[in-house]
């Protein structure tokens, strides 16, 4: 390796399910980092003498979707701008799940090549309920899917209550994640609360995900939700053709921007993974995605 060998002979990875059991371990000195902890355990060890907590951003996006096959409502655009005032951001990243998520409000997450990191819309039930009233919009009520699991159930519980506030009644449907999956691909839903995250280290990953819709059985997230785009996806495709990077950022810039502001996807949140490290510990380094966790250049 041009970096030369790992300045440790020995590395010991433990699968250990529970957060509180990695947590624990962490604090008395039994292991030297502990991962993917929960908010609780995360807040926990803010102050624990010989522990370092770190928040990661990690590429993981979490979402609002509509199926607009379902209805006449949840394929109306005025219904998707008001949508965007009633996903309570702050409550949820800074509140709710405190350290878990940061807001995060465009489908390339930030650290990715021409990721939009601007966040337009707040919490604002009373400019939603404008926008519906203008619409003629009433009485709107819809089922959100979602995975029985945190953060998603969570998230979803959240939101049914801000969008409460707006006059919109959500009702849960928590379900197995195999089942949300499935109804997300026949169309038999009306909402999901979800996330995405890449392939691999690219832009591409996320835009064809969420700008493209070849309609022909494809698993991309706008066929799921049922969101006719034959110009986004032409550009989409345009945009991984080219070859010099700053074209490729500005194109993606656009691209973001237009599903930002009308699309049937409410984007309000990236994901951190949480970890705590004995602060005798250096020169461990993790990135964005699953494969960037380097354990070469690690002393203690």
């Amino acid at each position: 390796s041009p970096a030369g060998a790992p300045k440790l002979s020995t590395l010991l990875i433990k699968n250990v399910p529970e957060a509180a059991t990695r947590r624990l371990l962490v604090e008395q000195g039994d292991a030297d980092i502990a991962r993917n902890l929960g908010s609780d355990q995360f807040s926990a060890l803010q102050h624990k003498p010989g522990v370092t907590p770190v928040s990661v951003p990690i590429a993981s996006l979490y979402y609002l979707l509509f199926n607009t096959k379902s209805s006449a409502t949840l394929n109306n655009p005025t219904f998707w701008e008001a949508s965007r005032y009633l996903f309570d951001y702050d409550g949820i990243a800074n509140g709710l799940l405190k350290g878990q998520f940061s807001i995060h409000q465009s489908f390339l997450p930030s650290g990715y090549l021409g990721a939009l990191n601007d966040t337009p819309y707040s919490y604002n039930p009373e400019k939603a309920k404008a926008i519906l009233a203008k619409a003629g919009l009433s009485n709107i009520s819809f089922k959100v899917v979602v995975n029985n699991q945190p953060p998603y159930l969570d998230i979803a519980q959240a939101l049914q209550a801000s969008f409460a506030k707006g006059g919109v009644k959500i009702e849960l449907v928590p379900s197995l994640s195999s089942e949300v999956t499935a109804k997300m691909a026949s169309h038999q839903f009306d909402a999901t609360v979800t996330s995405w995250g890449p392939d691999y280290f690219d832009p591409n990953t996320n835009a064809a995900a969420f700008a493209t819709n070849p309609e022909d059985g494809s698993s991309t997230l706008a066929y799921r939700a049922g969101w006719h785009i034959p110009e986004l996806t032409a550009e989409t495709h345009k945009a991984v053709a080219l070859t010099d990077n700053a074209q490729r950022a500005a194109l993606y810039e656009k691209l973001q921007r237009q599903v930002q502001k009308s699309s049937p996807y409410v984007i309000g949140l990236q994901a951190h993974q949480l970890i705590a490290l004995r602060s005798n510990l250096k020169g461990y380094q993790q990135g964005m995605n699953p494969d960037m966790v380097y354990y070469s250049q690690v002393t203690k």
